[in-house]
């Protein structure tokens, strides 16, 4: 299920380096953040083909209600 009110980013983890972490940051609550974890060498890429994902996702979410 999609949330209108998740902002998805991809950051680089800083404690485990090649790690990409994606966070959702829950604008409408208190602020609760949901991770999602990439490794491996198409790590970058694959976490932000994600957090691209999630985002159009959201936009249409939007646009709909």
């Amino acid at each position: 299920m999609f949330n209108k009110f998740l902002q998805y980013e991809t950051i680089e983890d800083s404690r485990h380096l090649g790690d990409y972490r994606v966070e959702a940051i829950d604008t409408q609550s208190e602020g609760e953040v949901y991770t999602t974890i990439f490794t491996g060498p198409d790590a970058p890429a694959r976490a932000q083909e994600y957090a691209d994902w999630k985002n159009s996702s959201r936009e249409e979410l939007a646009k709909a209600s």
